[in-house]
């Protein structure tokens, strides 16, 4: 995925010598850390104001007593991101209804930059065909078996949307 760096610094401040280890790993973490970084030194604000936003919603989402304790790292910042970008799809059509389109704009610019960061997203084909899988191995069998399916669904390559789109069609609304 990414390339393993691992860099050591020693910053001298009068008699104060600090060791800084910075390790850039494959993980979307690491790589929101190191855009975060230079977004700053090449000065593009907007870019910048949206990764910080996704490690300040990030921050809280895992010091949250709600957080999941067996998420991982990725799941937790691909959940976010997810949040962030569906907040952003909402505001993008309360801003059109509201005939403000150079705040729909703003909206879409951000909601480009957080897609950047999303994997690959699943085709509708691709998801009934999941949730086929996951309904076999739970064993769901009407509407009342959503929740199951629903909360053994774990790709974040897909919009949940979608996923519970599929799931009805599947148990028959």
């Amino acid at each position: 995925m990414f390339r393993q760096l691992v860099t050591t610094r020693v910053i001298t401040q009068g008699f104060l010598a600090r060791t800084y280890t910075t390790e850039a790993s494959g993980s979307l973490l690491a790589r929101l850390k190191d855009d975060r970084k230079t977004f700053m030194r090449s000065k593009q604000q907007a870019d910048l104001n949206v990764v910080k936003n996704i490690l300040s919603d990030y921050t809280y989402h895992i010091k949250s007593p709600n957080a999941p304790a067996n998420q991982s790292e990725e799941e937790a910042v691909l959940s976010v991101i997810q949040k962030l970008v569906k907040k952003r799809q909402d505001a993008i059509a309360q801003f059109t209804a509201g005939n403000r389109p150079e705040l729909a704009a703003q909206e879409q610019g951000e909601l480009q930059v957080l897609k950047s960061y999303l994997p690959e997203q699943m085709s509708a084909e691709q998801v009934e065909q999941k949730v086929k899988e996951i309904v076999e191995k739970v064993g769901a069998t009407t509407m009342k078996d959503m929740g199951k399916v629903m909360k053994a669904w774990t790709d974040a390559s897909a919009d949940k949307k979608m996923v519970s789109d599929a799931v009805k069609k599947l148990l028959g609304q």
